[in-house]
């Protein structure tokens, strides 16, 4: 009984509010000094009844809107974007989880999240090569690209509004989602997708919290041998995952020798799935003396997309790398990947 009063209370203040706003009459006593927002009506009756107009402010037009992008750059954007050229497949990914991929007129030639994204839409170039003809061509009224595209800056932002979106880091990846959603008038869908990628990256910690933390090796290219240093996404995930990055002291992309990969006797080996690299290879190799290879922790990554587009999938690569390094939290037991008996 108490609850079905206070919702009734609730609802009558309501409705007093809303029929103030809408210049509703009701009974008051009268008053020597009508305050400039209302109108004293006489009356032949004992009682004088005053008639209240509210002066309720008009909301905000939402657009014009200034942000500050990843480039530092202020960019005003006019009116609420509607047809919007992408120029990278992690941007196109983030606007299909917001919810805005139906106003993606332009997409690359790399685009290929969701699946089908590029059917009924426009392929605009590479990824750092735009066709600039063909975005104009398209009348966007928003072009939004990486830091690989300041460089056609001048051109682009004759055609319509340029928003450079460039994360370096997880945090990065949550504000550039952010950004967008403000720049599209989707706070509320942006925020969702952040908080739900925030716990999902707060269960895989939860889940290797104070566990021995395994020295990774990842390899993103076999011959030469390419890893990924400081400053990567997929170092940044290793440490979430419960690992060590054997390299984590080289800077960006580092390319190493086999010899120093060796010297650093990783525990884990894993390679992106389009290393060009073979098991026969790995096990020829001098990484056959490592303790990886002997105890057949080599492992292939299921999506090369997935942990290196600075997107909201970005949690799923963290899964599998989690997976990888801590199966035993899992109750995992992957089959170990032995080099084969000569003889």
């Amino acid at each position: 009984m108490k609850k079905t009063r206070l919702l009734l209370v609730f609802a009558l203040a309501a409705l007093v509010l809303v029929s103030g706003c809408m210049g509703s009459s009701s009974p008051q006593k009268s008053s020597k000094t009508a305050s400039p927002s209302s109108t004293v009506v006489s009356s032949s009756t004992p009682t004088e009844t005053k008639e209240v107009t509210c002066q309720c402010p008009k909301p905000k037009p939402y657009y014009p809107l200034t942000i500050t992008d990843f480039a530092g750059r202020k960019v005003t954007i006019e009116k609420e974007p509607k047809r919007i050229v992408s120029l990278a497949p992690s941007i196109t990914e983030t606007l299909y989880f917001i919810g805005a991929l139906d106003r993606v007129v332009g997409v690359t030639k790399f685009d290929d999240f969701p699946p089908g994204v590029q059917k009924g839409r426009t392929v605009v170039g590479g990824f750092s090569d735009p066709n600039i003809e063909v975005i104009a061509s398209l009348k966007p009224d928003l072009i939004i690209g990486t830091s690989m595209h300041l460089k056609y800056v001048d051109k682009l932002e004759k055609i319509a509004p340029v928003v450079i979106i460039a994360p370096k880091n997880m945090d990065e990846v949550y504000k550039s989602i952010e950004l967008l959603g403000k720049i599209l008038n989707m706070s509320g869908e942006a925020e969702g997708v952040v908080q739900f990628m925030k716990a999902e990256v707060s269960s895989v910690e939860f889940r290797v919290a104070n566990k021995t933390r395994p020295r990774v090796l990842f390899i993103t290219w076999w011959n030469p041998l390419y890893v990924p240093g400081n400053g990567t996404f997929q170092d940044s995930l290793i440490e979430l995952a419960g690992g060590e990055n054997i390299f984590h002291d080289a800077s960006g992309w580092a390319q190493v020798s086999l010899e120093e990969a060796v010297a650093r006797n990783p525990e884990i080996i894993i390679f992106s799935a389009h290393s060009g690299a073979t098991i026969d290879e790995i096990c020829k190799s001098p990484l056959a003396n490592t303790e990886a290879v002997k105890n057949g922790r080599i492992y292939f990554i299921s999506d090369d997309n997935a942990i290196s587009r600075p997107g909201p999938r970005l949690v799923d690569a963290l899964k599998e790398l989690s997976y990888f390094i801590h199966p035993e939290v899992y109750g995992y037991n992957f089959q170990p990947v032995s080099c084969p008996v000569e003889g």
